[in-house]
């Protein structure tokens, strides 16, 4: 009423303590995009191994060398990710 006083303090809340376990809402795009390479490297891989298993006959017509074959399926995973990296990617050139 006229008389009486309102109180418009308004109260400071504290915000809420963070638990000891806290996981963030963003999920790690890095890690997203190393597994992803890492991944995408090891099919490559494993592609070229299973090539190596077709006769020499079949991979002439596919103009594919054993030799080269060879070399790409024993490459460590490491290194074909890091070459993977280096090369610009189509959807990037696309920008």
């Amino acid at each position: 009423m006229p008389g009486e006083r309102r109180d418009t303090h308004v109260r400071q809340q504290s915000e809420p303590r963070l638990p000891d376990f806290y996981m963030p809402a963003m999920w790690p795009l890095d890690l997203q995009r190393s597994l992803h390479d890492w991944f995408r490297a090891w099919r490559q891989r494993r592609l070229y191994r299973q090539l190596l298993k077709l006769d020499d006959r079949q991979l002439a017509s596919r103009d594919l060398d054993r030799r080269r074959l060879g070399e790409m399926a024993n490459t460590p995973l490491r290194q074909l990710v890091a070459q993977r990296r280096k090369r610009p990617s189509a959807a990037r050139a696309a920008r």
